[in-house]
Order: structure tokens, then sequence, then C-alpha cells
């Protein structure tokens, strides 16, 4: 049997039993992605910190600026105390911290495409993106864009 590999500028041949094919640069190319992607993916997927790491590591601000980018509402300086309790008795959690992360996190998670979102929904509610609302201009716009284009729609059916 003839097993060989040989990359070549042109592609590799793959022989087998005196077969050969041609793999052309642009399939090892796609297989050279695809295996930096999985990768990628594992590795982010090590990366994940739970809510419980966060709070041993002492890092109130990433805890709220989870909070925030999810569209979760802040919680209460008591109700933090009590999560970090239940993780350990020594911790005492910064709360001024906590909000400026949580801040972040809500201007990231109420962008204009999320209150363009609210508007295709018909809702005149923004919920935990009420500030937006309150500043009018640029988002106020996209929220009528969006109730604008659900106005047109024929009806639920095409929604």
């Amino acid at each position: 049997m003839n097993n060989k590999i040989r990359l070549g500028a042109k592609g590799s041949t793959l022989g087998c039993g005196g077969q050969q094919a041609v793999m052309p640069v642009r399939h090892r190319v796609i297989v050279a992605g695809l295996l930096t992607w999985l990768i990628g993916v594992a590795a982010g997927c090590a990366a994940v910190v739970t809510e419980d790491e966060l709070i041993r590591a002492e890092n109130w601000y990433q805890l709220g600026f989870n909070d925030g980018k999810w569209g979760e509402k802040a919680i209460s300086p008591p109700t933090l105390e009590a999560q970090v309790s239940n993780v350990s008795k020594d911790l005492q959690p910064d709360y001024s911290l906590y909000q400026e992360g949580y801040q972040v996190g809500i201007e990231k998670y109420c962008n204009l495409d999320r209150v363009e979102q609210l508007g295709l929904e018909g809702k005149t509610d923004w919920g935990i993106c009420a500030f937006r609302q309150a500043e009018g201009g640029l988002y106020q716009s996209f929220w009528q864009q969006g109730f604008n284009r659900r106005m047109h729609v024929d009806g639920p059916g095409d929604f």
C-alpha cells in the first residue's frame, strides 16, 4: 500500500492503496479555518466566569455590568449582600462599583437596535430602557421607525 501525504503549492495529495486525491488549497484553508474556529469556541467556553467566581474575586463592577448587559434590573444593596454572604461570609460588597458596572452594561443593552425592536413590538413602555425614552432624540427616532414598520404590516401573520 502506498500511503503518503504530499503538501504542494496546488494542494495536498492524499494516497491510499494507489488512489490519489487532490485537496485544493481553498479546501485546506476552509479546514484550517474551521479548526481555528473550533479551538476558539472551546477556549471561549472555558473562559466563562460564574457569578460566584466574580463574587469570590470581589469583581463588583463586572457583576453589575453583567446584570446590565442582559437587561436585568439592578439589584438592591441588601440583595447583593445576601448573594455575597451565600458565597462567603468574609466578603463585603462594594455597591458603588456594582452600580458603576451596571450603568455601563445597561447602556450597552439599551442600544438603538433594542429600542427599534421595542417599536417593532409596539411597546410604548420601554421598561428597563425608559431612561433612553426620556433622552428622546435618536433613540425616539429609532423607536418610531420600528413602530412605523409595525403599522405597515398587513397583519399578525406577516410579523
